[in-house]
């Protein structure tokens, strides 16, 4: 096992599936303690298992992302049970299915700029609250690392993905500023930006069930099967490039955006 989180404590929301448990399973790899976060606690049950069997420990803090309270509480119970918070891992989106719907993800003269405007706003919250709320009990560590987990079409202009650009564009520029504010208190913040991840939701949304996604969005993923020259990341990937990130092999790493994409998009 490669050790490099030993002794710190991870919170990642989203934690119980996909790309979250990607996360959680390579951190606590490496020696992390994770405090998984969701709405259900039986998704947890699987993950946890897993991390218990390869040695590492961890528990679940029930929370929805799109609350102040939740999240304060969240941070606060983390630390009651575990110790403090070293990592904060910003992984879950807030509402998926609404940014799969035609009417927010489309061609800009179809779509309805009221949905798309409150989507953004919405996703923008549910990836900064958790942080907030985090950042008074990282200065007490005297510091820390944030991890934001976002989209590729916040760096790569993708036809029908107005509202992806804006919310991930802005966030991914929220995380420089975040940066910059931080750095006095040794908590360091980086974005890593992905775009098809295999057993996602938005895999499985696109590829395992009828309707859930438009034609349009379904071809689009298919083109990007086709031309990811390293192929498909499945969240074990992302994982490890998370892992680094929150380590301190990349402790003078601050303010970075990095696009683990398989060579589908170069920066």
């Amino acid at each position: 096992m490669n050790d490099t989180l030993t002794g710190k404590v991870a919170v990642i929301t989203g934690g119980t599936g996909g790309i979250g448990a990607g996360i959680a399973r390579r951190l606590a790899a490496r020696g992390a303690t994770v405090v998984l976060n969701g709405r259900d606690e039986r998704k947890a049950d699987a993950v946890l298992a897993d991390i218990r069997r390869l040695g590492g420990h961890g528990g679940f803090i029930v929370g929805d992302i799109r609350s102040r309270r939740d999240m304060d509480a969240l941070v606060a119970q983390a630390v009651e049970r575990f110790g403090g918070i070293d990592i904060v891992v910003p992984n879950a989106g807030g509402n998926d299915d609404e940014a799969r719907s035609p009417e927010v993800r489309g061609p800009f003269a179809d779509i309805d700029l009221d949905r798309v405007t409150d989507f953004v706003g919405q996703a923008v919250g549910a990836k900064l609250r958790v942080v907030q709320a985090a950042i008074p009990y990282l200065r007490e560590r005297g510091s820390g690392s944030v991890v934001f987990v976002t989209s590729e079409g916040g760096r790569a202009p993708t036809p029908g993905q107005t509202a992806i650009a804006t919310f991930s564009g802005g966030l991914i520029q929220a995380s420089k500023v975040l940066s910059k504010e931080l750095a006095r208190d040794r908590i360091r913040v980086n974005c890593v930006c992905v775009t098809v991840v295999r057993d996602s939701p938005s895999w499985v949304a696109a590829f395992e069930g009828e309707g859930r996604v438009s034609e349009a969005h379904r071809r689009q993923y298919e083109k990007i099967l086709a031309r990811a020259p390293f192929g498909v990341a499945a969240p074990p990937d992302i994982g490890d490039v998370v892992a680094f990130l929150a380590s301190d092999d990349a402790h003078y790493l601050t303010g970075s955006t990095l696009s683990p994409t398989g060579g589908l998009t170069i920066h």
